[in-house]
């Protein structure tokens, strides 16, 4: 069982991140928000945050070359490449999610072991409590001991995309593949 300090300061420190995330929806230009949304807006819906929804996933590497075309929100496509197979447990369930890297992007190397990757992911409350079209995570892959690579999957830091807010953003919709079998309670909730 957890020290009730560790999750006292896990709470505060999303928290706070959750802060200054609402604050820049409200006022930064870049909001994905118009002018009017920022108006009315109150901040976004989350679930409460919860340890158990952050989890250490073991890393399968994908052979080079293996991409896939995400149909997004507006009709267009964009092409990924599959970089990692991701192998955890949830909610006591066996469960895998793809780590995809942007074929359009320049260099998603973070330094000599770091590697971005985009896992995008629906569950069991996709479309009802969350975003339809899926929620998404950036992490990256980690040295674990031992040196197996690892990848931390904090469920409680899953976003919606832009699109989710706006018409006017083009999103990936989440492939078939990374559906969860189980309920993701963590994270960004559905804002309608």
């Amino acid at each position: 069982m957890l020290d009730p300090h560790v999750k006292q300061e896990y709470a505060l420190a999303l928290q706070q991140f959750r802060q200054q995330k609402d604050a820049f929806f409200a006022q930064a230009a870049e909001s994905p928000l118009s002018a009017d949304q920022r108006l009315a807006f109150n901040g976004l819906a989350y679930f409460p945050p919860d340890l158990a929804y952050r989890v250490i996933a073991k890393v399968e590497y994908v052979p080079a070359g293996d991409s896939i075309i995400m149909q997004t929100t507006d009709n267009a496509t964009r092409q990924f490449e599959r970089f990692a197979r991701l192998h955890f447990t949830l909610n006591d369930t066996e469960c895998t999610l793809t780590g995809y890297r942007s074929l359009d992007a320049e260099d998603l190397l973070m330094g000599d072991e770091q590697v971005q990757l985009f896992v995008p992911f629906r569950d069991a409350l996709s479309g009802k409590q969350t975003y339809a079209a899926g929620r998404y995570m950036d992490v990256e892959i980690e040295q674990g001991e031992g040196l197996d690579p690892i990848v931390i999957l904090d469920f409680n830091l899953a976003y919606n995309p832009y699109c989710a807010y706006n018409d006017l953003y083009s999103c990936p919709i989440t492939p078939f593949e990374n559906t969860l079998p189980v309920s993701v309670a963590a994270g960004e909730q559905s804002p309608h």
